[in-house]
């Protein structure tokens, strides 16, 4: 299998927000269906081998030529794609990665707050909306407010109520 671009189909089932903020950015993502050797090297502590995403090229170790038909994969690739975002707007290095333990921290904490949140936390949230877009349910109101793509798409939500002080408190 050689790497690939999203296909459309992938492309219509994310939040448009991403997409737009993907294209905005000038981020071409392509999807490597294998591991990275950095994501071998985890397999030490980890157990396994797990996706990795560096700049625009997310390794995703034996990734279909469509996600679309796999809603629990479409919600990952939303994750791996904010991730795409952050190296392509200059949030995000790889070398910023490693030096700050935010960026590892998948826990998010009491009172969301994008500008604080480390990489793999915007990454969660990303991912959280997805599933809540689909799903319905307390967390959909909670993300659309805190990401920032999602206001930049008119997409924010309405409930006033959620926000403190560009903060969002978890529901």
């Amino acid at each position: 299998m050689h790497q690939r671009r999203l296909t459309d189909a992938e492309r219509g089932l994310l939040s448009p927000g991403l997409v737009a903020a993907l294209d905005a950015a000038g981020a071409a993502p392509v999807i490597v269906p294998r591991a990275a050797w950095l994501a071998r090297l985890t397999w030490l502590w980890r157990g396994h081998v797990p996706i990795l995403t560096r700049g625009h090229k997310i390794y995703w170790p034996g990734a279909p030529q469509d996600f679309s038909s796999r809603p629990a994969a479409m919600a990952v690739l939303q994750h791996e794609l904010q991730h795409v975002l952050d190296f392509s707007t200059g949030r995000l290095s790889a070398l910023g990665y490693l030096l700050n333990p935010r960026n590892w921290t998948y826990r998010l904490p009491e009172i969301w707050d994008w500008n604080t949140l480390g990489a793999e936390q915007r990454a969660v949230l990303a991912e959280k909306l997805w599933r809540a877009e689909r799903d319905g349910g307390e967390e959909l109101d909670a993300c659309r407010s805190i990401i920032p793509w999602v206001a930049d798409c008119g997409l924010a939500s309405p409930r006033d109520d959620l926000h403190q002080g560009g903060q969002t408190r978890r529901i």
